[in-house]
């Protein structure tokens, strides 16, 4: 029988929590980097910098850059369906229900655009894998978390549990059109911040007009 090896001995609760702490820690840090800097403001010598560590102690926690964007995605997507649940679930009625989310969806990202360009504009940008995401992270981080969102939305819409299957659907495809529309209107408006060149309309003006055209659209 094959005798233990050092490593392969588990580590202690105590030492995997201060393990994670650091992770966290780590990724804080990334997070604040991104809002003062920008995407390209993230690397792992600017991380370390911050927290007087080395890159080698970096790879302690993350074995490669490329990890260490990837759970910096996954948290911040975490942090969108966080904010946008909360704010559905506050909401009136399953009429208002698109439009709270519309506009969950700007209030999250407006005051910090770099998080949206993180999540959504890195991978068609970059072909390089250490900016964007790997299929397998899409698939098994980032898909439940939004399949979890329509869910939950779904059965937010759907008051009438005898609905056909049909007009169910039509309900789901309805939420994924806001979400949509809502980062549409988000990536026009960080275009627009890039390039300092405000658009004709006013943020409230067409944030007002995607809501009403949303909670239209699903009382019909």
């Amino acid at each position: 029988m094959r005798q233990k090896q050092s490593g392969d001995r588990q580590r202690s609760p105590r030492v995997e929590k201060k393990r994670e702490l650091a992770r966290q820690e780590i990724l804080q840090t990334a997070q604040l980097l991104m809002r003062a800097g920008g995407v390209e403001a993230v690397t792992l010598a600017a991380v370390a910098g911050e927290l007087g560590m080395t890159k080698q102690a970096i790879y302690h926690y993350f074995p490669s850059k490329e990890a260490l964007i990837r759970r910096l995605v996954t948290t911040l997507v975490d942090d969108e369906v966080n904010a946008l649940l909360a704010a559905v679930e506050a909401a009136d009625s399953g009429e208002s229900t698109l439009g709270t989310l519309v506009r969950a969806f700007y209030d999250h990202y407006i005051g910090n655009l770099d998080a949206l360009r993180f999540v959504y504009c890195q991978s068609q940008l970059y072909a390089t894998p250490d900016h964007g995401m790997d299929q397998e992270t899409v698939r098994q981080e980032i898909n439940p978390r939004t399949q979890h969102l329509f869910d939950k939305l779904e059965s937010r819409l759907v008051a009438d549990a005898k609905l056909s299957k049909a007009k169910r659907q039509r309900l789901r495809r309805l939420a994924f059109t806001a979400w949509t529309s809502a980062l549409g209107l988000l990536t026009m408006l960080g275009i627009a911040d890039a390039l300092d060149d405000s658009l004709v309309h006013s943020n409230e003006d067409l944030i007002d007009t995607l809501v009403e055209v949303f909670n239209n659209t699903a009382s019909m």
